[in-house]
């Protein structure tokens, strides 16, 4: 499986260097990420704080303060025919009194690219790359196990070309490659790879308002056999420009899976996304999605999942800006031993103060909350922090 991911990677980077959709949630309201001031950025920073709940138990909690670091450098560059931003994170993470049972040391790394090419007025190529390696539930992306398992790899790669038959009517077809690797033995169940065929039909009434008609094909393999489907989406939506900083997008119809070892059903399947800015002031987004979803299904036949989450970002001044996020998960496993429903609730927010020009005081807050039918997965959790960023 890893080398699978690996070759994901590498695949996505030839077709990358030659010239966006996706079952998680990376393809919902993507942002244009082409205009930025500096071409070349590295920031750096180190931080300390306290996690209540370490070891994530229900009624044994154990907590540690740890020490951080971050690594994060982008680079845009491009013209209004090809334009691409490409960018590398890294954060090692050291608890300094870590329960038995877990790791002392942890990190996480990530490599996002995307490309926008127009061929010519009619015709343009996109492509978004997304690589990682995380300890963590990644909520904005909405593919990993909803808690805190082991390291994982996350791979995700969507070819999208973009056609303008007429001024109003135009399709985009899409590839999206996508997978998980768990390092732990006990998740190597849930390791899957996942092909995605995509193909939309847009017609745009007004300037501000297009409809859509959407066909997928999807193709899902896990490591133990067991979760093998394929599926088809039937979907319908629009997309609505309410001001030039103001959009929103909604599909909505039905999944038709085919389990190789469980029969075939038909769920109901809906996504949504909103986004608002007002200059460099005010950025908002949120998402929603309900239906099946394949990571953590490794031994039940079906897991339905409703996911929301917003985040906002408000400069309050010219030094100070803060941030705030929260995701709610739903998830209800059927078809396994036990069957359970679990809800995840994830609240986070942050300020920023700008102590000298390039140099930023960042503090925050977290706390997560899982409740279960299975007590054993029930768990709060706060994580205080408290750390200084350079950008150069």
């Amino acid at each position: 499986m890893k080398r699978q991911l690996c070759l994901l990677s590498l695949a996505s980077l030839t077709v990358l260097s030659t010239g966006a959709h996706a079952q998680g949630l990376l393809s919902l309201g993507q942002r244009d990420e082409f205009e930025k001031k500096l071409p070349f950025s590295v920031t750096v920073g180190l931080g300390a704080g306290w996690d209540s709940n370490v070891n994530l138990s229900p009624d044994d909690e154990q907590d540690s303060a740890f020490i951080k670091g971050t690594v994060i450098a982008e680079y845009s560059t491009g013209d209004r025919r090809t334009s691409y931003t490409f960018g590398l994170t890294y954060n090692p993470f050291y608890y300094l009194d870590a329960p038995e049972g877990v790791d002392e040391f942890q990190q996480s790394a990530s490599v996002n690219f995307a490309l926008r090419h127009r061929v010519n007025p009619r015709l343009t190529i996109t492509d978004n790359l997304y690589f990682a390696y995380e300890y963590e539930p990644n909520y904005q992306i909405g593919t990993s196990v909803a808690r805190r398992t082991q390291p994982y790899i996350y791979g995700y790669n969507s070819l999208n070309v973009a056609y303008a038959w007429t001024k109003r009517f135009s399709t985009v077809t899409g590839y999206t490659l996508s997978g998980i690797d768990y390092d732990s033995d006990s998740d190597t169940g849930e390791n899957y790879i996942s092909n995605l065929f995509t193909q939309d039909f847009r017609y745009a009434f007004t300037k501000l308002t297009t409809g859509v008609l959407t066909y997928r094909y999807g193709m899902t393999e896990y490591d133990n056999g067991f979760g093998d489907y394929t599926s088809q989406y039937f979907l319908a939506g629009v997309d609505h420009s309410f001001s030039r900083r103001t959009t929103g997008s909604f599909r909505a119809g039905a999944e038709m899976r085919d389990r190789d070892n469980g029969g075939s059903d038909t769920n109901p399947y809906a996504e949504a996304s909103f986004s608002h800015s007002i200059a460099k002031q005010t950025y908002v987004r949120w998402y929603g999605r309900y239906g099946f979803e394949d990571a953590d299904v490794g031994n039940y036949e079906d897991r339905t999942s409703f996911r929301t989450g917003v985040s906002v970002q408000q400069r309050f001044t010219n030094r100070l800006a803060g941030n705030l996020g929260a995701n709610y998960v739903f998830d209800s496993y059927k078809g396994g031993n036990p069957e359970t429903d679990d809800n995840v609730i994830e609240v986070s927010l942050g300020l920023d103060y700008n102590v000298y020009k390039n140099l930023v005081l960042n503090t925050g807050y977290s706390f997560t909350t899982t409740t279960s039918d299975v007590a054993a997965r029930e768990y709060d959790r706060h994580i205080l922090s408290l750390g200084m960023t350079a950008k150069f």
